[in-house]
């Protein structure tokens, strides 16, 4: 999860940098962005930039990759970091005409 958010969610203006947290943490991550089906900005370490969703993380002798939607699979030892590409979706504020 990124860092920062007190409802233990991702939070809009953290980048996670997988020097950082590590690459297990960092694994955990695209786990859970998987889940949540949203889309990540994602930081190659050659300086490539994109959005897009994960679709899954799956392990080949050895090596993690982050299989995405709309772009080739990435080996994540290639990403430098992520974030989230979308504002949290909340519920929208009471009607006060219903108090």
């Amino acid at each position: 999860m990124f860092a920062g958010d007190p409802r233990g969610g991702w939070d809009v203006m953290s980048r996670l940098e997988q020097d950082q947290v590590g690459s297990c943490s960092f694994v955990d991550v695209l786990e859970e962005a998987v889940l949540v089906k949203r889309s990540v900005a994602i930081e190659l370490r050659d300086g490539t930039t994109f959005i897009d969703q994960v679709t899954d993380v799956t392990t080949e002798s050895g090596q993690d990759f982050a299989v995405f939607r709309s772009h080739a699979r990435v080996p994540v030892r290639d990403i430098a970091a992520a974030t989230r590409a979308e504002p949290p979706r909340r519920p929208p504020p009471p009607d006060p005409a219903r108090r």
